[in-house]
């Protein structure tokens, strides 16, 4: 029995027709594409064996190139320990080159198959979902993808919690990413500025809908009733870097980072466990200067254009400033303010006499400094110790000395004695016993004043 593959049939047929003499030599040469010489060869190797005379001597020999057996059973031996149990093939044959007991390369798809025949390896199944690709930028800085992975990066070594925040240019694949506590506002503009004081202004940033980004507090009432839309801290700054924030409307949309989370969970975690990386600081490390060097001199594609879309920053811009959280505060008309339940004191040589009933802009930076501004002009306040007393109003002088009743034997009256509540005076008119004397008052004579006597007091 013989396997003969299509090529097999075609030249065992060719060679029984000139055997039967219906081809010349030459014409079986020109249909089987040999020479006339390889030709007389096979026909007498056919002449001799029949038809195994089509099938290659090397059928069924194991190669002359193939590697080692003890190789293989190295890097199966190396698969199976816990450091490398879920390697990949690709980079599980990266470290076995660089294993001083193996210092071989192995191509992954050769050690592909080794792994499948150990049953250390399933391929996984191919998808047949029709996508659409996106084009890339054609040039550097054009565009620059950004998101956020929150995953166990250092895989229970340290009881830090680290998220990976990570820029990668849409033409080059170019990597740029950092590991931060938490993926708040605060590191993002972090990350942003890095960027920024590194490569320059990128023409766009394509991030998701994050609080970060977008607000939605309020979002359908301000559509409704027609006001404008409140933007985020990082909106502002970008706009006044003339960088265009897009927002992507799914994960789908922003593909290319989301693929690229994907590959730093497999390979970036590998990485660091061998690594022996414990800390986000040693993490950090490890990014900056093994890591990425790696990436992006391996990872990245050539662009279609040569030319560098970055922009340098503006003359004069304080990245700091534009990307501070800001708060106000008024000015008192003493020249004081409250930030943080603490009191705070302009000086003489600062203040101008418009400042109060203003505001005072208070910067909290991302180097965590606190900066004082009142309108383009930084201020250098002092901290007060206690809070500054306010002016206590004071009374105004009494217009003439209180009146004054007295009995017939010269004896105040009580608080209680109807002649205290009111005299009459005048006709039709009373007189409160607080009120002060007129000293031209008449009493008339029905008013029961017999043995009453009125005073002033000095």
């Amino acid at each position: 029995m013989l396997t003969l593959s299509a090529r097999d049939r075609e030249r065992l047929v060719v060679l029984h027709q000139v055997g039967d003499g219906a081809l010349s030599v030459s014409e079986a040469a020109r249909r089987l594409r040999l020479g006339v010489r390889q030709t007389r060869r096979l026909l007498r190797r056919f002449e001799a064996k029949g038809d195994v005379a089509v099938i290659h001597g090397l059928r069924g020999r194991p190669s002359n190139r193939r590697h080692r057996a003890w190789l293989r059973e190295a890097a199966t031996a190396k698969a199976r320990e816990p450091l490398y149990a879920d390697f990949g093939p690709t980079l599980l044959s990266e470290h076995l080159a660089r294993d001083p007991e193996v210092s071989v390369v192995i191509a992954p798809a050769t050690l592909r198959l080794w792994l499948i025949a150990e049953g250390l390896w399933s391929p996984k199944p191919q998808g047949m979902r029709h996508r659409r690709r996106r084009e890339r930028r054609a040039a550097v800085g054009e565009l620059v993808l950004m998101d956020t992975s929150e995953h166990d990066w250092l895989e229970g070594r340290s009881s830090e919690t680290m998220v990976l925040i990570a820029m990668i240019d849409d033409a080059t694949s170019h990597l740029y990413a950092r590991f931060f506590p938490t993926d708040s506002g605060a590191a993002n503009r972090r990350m942003i500025v890095s960027y920024l004081e590194c490569n320059g202004r990128m023409g766009a940033l394509y991030t998701d809908r994050a609080g970060h980004f977008q607000v939605s507090f309020q979002r359908k009432y301000r559509r409704d009733n027609d006001l404008e839309e409140a933007i985020t801290l990082i909106r502002r700054s970008l706009e006044a870097l003339d960088i265009e924030l897009i927002l992507a409307l799914s994960p789908q949309a922003k593909g290319r980072v989301e693929r690229l989370f994907k590959t730093l969970q497999d390979r970036l975690i590998k990485e660091m466990r061998v690594a022996g990386v414990c800390s986000m600081e040693q993490a950090n490390h490890f990014l900056e200067e093994v890591f990425l060097p790696f990436w992006n001199g391996r990872f990245t594609v050539e662009p279609l254009e040569p030319t560098d879309a970055h922009r340098p920053l503006p003359e004069g811009a304080d990245l700091l400033r534009l990307f501070a959280e800001t708060e106000q505060r008024v000015i008192r008309n003493d020249f004081t303010f409250r930030f943080r339940n603490r009191h705070y004191q302009i000086a003489a040589g600062e203040a101008q006499p418009t400042m109060p009933r203003t505001r005072v802009t208070i910067e909290k930076r991302l180097d965590g400094t606190t900066c004082f501004r009142w309108r383009n002009t930084y201020l250098a306040p002092a901290p007060l110790l206690a809070r500054p007393e306010p002016t206590k109003p004071q009374p105004a002088p009494a217009l003439t000395p209180p009146l004054q009743l007295t009995g017939a034997a010269g004896k105040p009256l009580t608080a209680g004695h109807p002649w205290r509540r009111s005299l009459r005076v005048g006709r039709g008119r009373f007189l409160p016993a607080f009120a002060p004397a007129v000293a031209s008052a008449s009493l008339r004579p029905d008013t029961p004043t017999a043995g009453v006597g009125i005073t002033t007091s000095t």
